[in-house]
């Protein structure tokens, strides 16, 4: 199987990353405060391209947001 590299940044690719379109760099996990209709929810973890900073959510990510505003909001 070929590894894919980008030119200007030497980076092995892991089966399965996913990649920033604009820069073809592999995404990294962080975590990061995130507020949706007023809810302030900590430490939700986002893909971010280490150049552009464009962010994604997995949908495991997105299912795990959802989770914590429905923790929040109900009593």
């Amino acid at each position: 199987m070929p590894q894919h590299t980008n030119p200007k940044h030497e980076q092995t690719l892991k089966a399965g990353a996913l990649l920033c379109p604009v820069c073809c760099v592999e995404y990294v996990e962080i975590e990061v405060d995130f507020e949706l209709d007023g809810q302030i929810l900590r430490d939700v973890k986002v893909l971010r391209c280490p150049i552009c900073q464009d962010e994604q959510f997995t949908p495991q990510q997105q299912k795990a947001i959802e989770e914590q505003l429905r923790r929040k909001i109900e009593p």
